[in-house]
């Protein structure tokens, strides 16, 4: 059964569609997983550094006695890792953000991805509902 060149040219771009709906499934996992590590690494440091910020505070900048210290220093810490989530969270968008826009990836990741992180994506899809 010969296939007419119509149907092969339809069937190379069907595949070429697939593949290229692959890469970007590829290429989003990759963007998410090194993005989950960086998010990692970058809250405990934030954490880390925000613990280190309310120590100094209380044992040498404000030098509380030390049954005043240990009460504060046991709220700085809830602060600092609640805090430091939270923190962690915005820096990791605003960094996922920046990257998007600085590599030009908008058009290698996945729409989810996309929706998900970059702010002109976000704008566009709320003028397309405003029409």
């Amino acid at each position: 059964m010969d296939m007419t060149d119509a149907e092969k040219e339809e069937r190379l771009a069907r595949q070429k569609k697939e593949l290229e709906l692959k890469e970007k499934r590829r290429n989003s996992r990759l963007f998410l997983f090194f993005g989950s590590i960086f998010e990692i690494v970058e809250t405990l440091a934030v954490i880390l550094l925000l613990f280190v910020f309310f120590s100094f505070l209380i044992f040498r900048v404000f030098k509380l006695p030390e049954e005043a210290a240990k009460t504060i220093f046991q709220l700085c810490t809830i602060v600092s890792f609640i805090g430091g989530l939270f923190l962690g969270f915005v820096i990791y968008k605003t960094f996922a953000n920046f990257i998007i826009e600085k590599f030009n990836l908008i058009d290698k990741l996945s729409n989810e991805v996309l929706g998900h992180y970059s702010k002109r994506v976000k704008n566009a899809e709320k003028e397309a509902l405003k029409k």
